[in-house]
């Protein structure tokens, strides 16, 4: 098994990094980097990449290594998977030596015991690397090595050039690997990598993109404490937020800028929902409403150039809406391209960073008195009906009356909804099912009504700038707000049935 956290490092600071401090006190620091060269094999159809492997051949001056390396999992930047070298005689892959390593009945093992493929193996893509391995044993005893690479990956198509980092654990805990990115960190400014050196090299053959990833349902125990549900609901947060940054990063698809927002909007709902059991360290709150903050520009945007000008088009004049549309998309497109850049920023990365310490190392155990430690190791299911009764009430609190509410206070009434929404789904697997099923329909339409008066609200005030960025727009964006104000009007009645239906039931316990 192998535990790697990947980071990228501007070329001209590899130098620097190899006299941090952390890094210096190793005797292997100064030692002159090795060449690596690996050619990665596949068949003509890259039957190994899409069932998820890569097949390489490392020259390691006379010696070759042959590295199978099958898909694992890959959370801010720490990659765990299934990793199989053998010494091979030659330049080209021995599957044999495979075949007692790959199990028979993976797409894989069947891949390999196929003895069509062996003849049909070829090179696709190169790295030739320049590393400096520097070994690294911590004061908890903990043994890594840090690789510093500088080099390129090269293919028929084009070549890319890579400078990186990458921390491999040799024994000891993985939550470590993130503490000695954090402190290297302060030395040079690191990023997140989403992409293996075989990925890059696919990525040169095939034009892929990634796809936008929705929250998993979140399973809990009956038996697990707060403490255990806090931990599970969290990373299922997690996964969905680190699953859609790729996406985010290579700017295709607003779909995933979306999914990280929402998965960022379920985790902020987490840590407010357990903040009287479990607090969160100082700044955790403020660097998460400030990446949210950066895709919710893009998000906004494509919402408006989408459905929202979709729709008013097909109520008036479709050339009067087209300049609107134009100008909103290129708003849109610029948007995205900040919020790839917050993505990939070194600010964003210490959040990730301290945030996956923090959650792998309880932290908040550290200022905790014997009290606080029982309270949250009684059972969850008693804390989750106590929440979602509390969420209940006060979701009907704030939409008494909730149709004839102005802008701002429907709009806190939304929230409330939102965050009864998220706090049912995280435990429902504690709940029964038919209820939480009757309960999240109700409140799945209620606020799918108050998502979209939202959409028109944000819509409205992103319109009034539109004629000062684009005159011939003008027009058009006026015949929008125009349209939206009067499809919030017409919609008084349906509201009230939506929030007269939700009002007759209670909370899944």
């Amino acid at each position: 098994m192998e535990r790697e956290l990947k980071l990228r490092i501007p070329i001209e600071d590899l130098e620097r990094l190899r006299h941090a401090p952390l890094l210096a006190q190793s005797k292997s620091a100064a030692d002159a980097p090795k060449l690596l060269t690996s050619t990665y094999f596949d068949t003509p159809e890259l039957a190994f990449h899409w069932c998820g492997a890569s097949l390489r051949v490392r020259a390691i001056g006379p010696e070759r290594l042959q590295t199978l390396k099958l898909e694992g999992s890959a959370r801010a930047g720490l990659f765990d998977r299934d990793e199989f070298e053998t010494p091979v005689d030659g330049d080209t892959p021995d599957l044999k030596l495979l075949l007692d390593l790959i199990s028979a009945d993976t797409d894989c093992g069947r891949l390999i015991r196929d003895q069509a493929t062996a003849t049909r193996l070829k090179p696709v893509f190169v790295t030739r690397i320049n590393r400096s391995a520097i070994p690294l044993r911590l004061a908890s005893g903990d043994e890594l090595e840090v690789a510093l690479d500088e080099g390129t990956v090269e293919a028929d198509s084009g070549s890319v050039p890579i400078a990186a980092v990458e921390l491999e654990l040799k024994h000891g805990q993985a939550e470590n690997l993130y503490g000695v990115a954090l402190e290297l960190l302060e030395t040079v400014p690191l990023r997140i990598d989403h992409m293996s050196k075989a990925d890059l090299g696919y990525a040169l053959l095939v034009a892929e993109h990634s796809d936008a990833v929705k929250a998993q349902p979140v399973h809990l125990n009956r038996r697990d404490s707060v403490e255990d549900a806090f931990c599970s609901i969290a990373r299922n947060c997690l996964d969905q937020i680190h699953a859609n940054e790729r996406g985010v990063v290579s700017g295709h698809d607003p779909s995933s800028v979306h999914q990280m927002r929402v998965g960022l909007r379920r985790l902020r709902s987490a840590l407010d929902l357990f903040a009287n059991e479990i607090p969160a360290y100082a700044g955790l709150d403020e660097e998460l409403r400030w990446i949210a903050s950066e895709l919710g520009a893009a998000r906004d945007w494509e919402v408006l150039a989408g459905s929202t000008l979709e729709c008013a088009g097909t109520c008036g004049s479709a050339d009067e809406i087209l300049p609107v549309r134009q100008a909103c998309e290129q708003i849109a497109v610029n948007n995205r391209q900040r919020a790839a850049g917050a993505v990939e920023s070194a600010r964003y990365t210490r959040l990730v960073l301290q945030l996956a310490i923090w959650l792998n190392r309880k932290g908040w155990r550290d200022a905790m008195s014997d009290k606080q430690r029982g309270s949250i190791a009684r059972p969850a299911r008693q804390f989750a009906a106590d929440v979602l009764r509390s969420r209940h009430r006060k979701l009907l609190k704030r939409g008494k009356r909730l149709a004839d509410l102005d802008d701002d206070r429907r709009h806190r009434a939304r929230i409330a909804a939102k965050k009864v929404r998220y706090a049912t789904e995280f435990f429902a697997s504690l709940c029964p099912r038919r209820a939480v099923r009757h309960y999240v329909d109700a409140l799945t339409a209620l606020q799918d009504d108050l998502g979209w008066r939202n959409d028109a609200v944000v819509a409205d005030q992103l319109l009034k700038s539109v004629p000062k960025i684009s005159p011939e727009a003008a027009s058009g964006a006026a015949f929008a707000r125009g349209y939206l104000a009067s499809r919030v009007a017409t919609d008084h009645e349906a509201l009230k049935k939506l929030w007269k239906r939700f009002r007759r039931l209670s909370p899944p316990a």
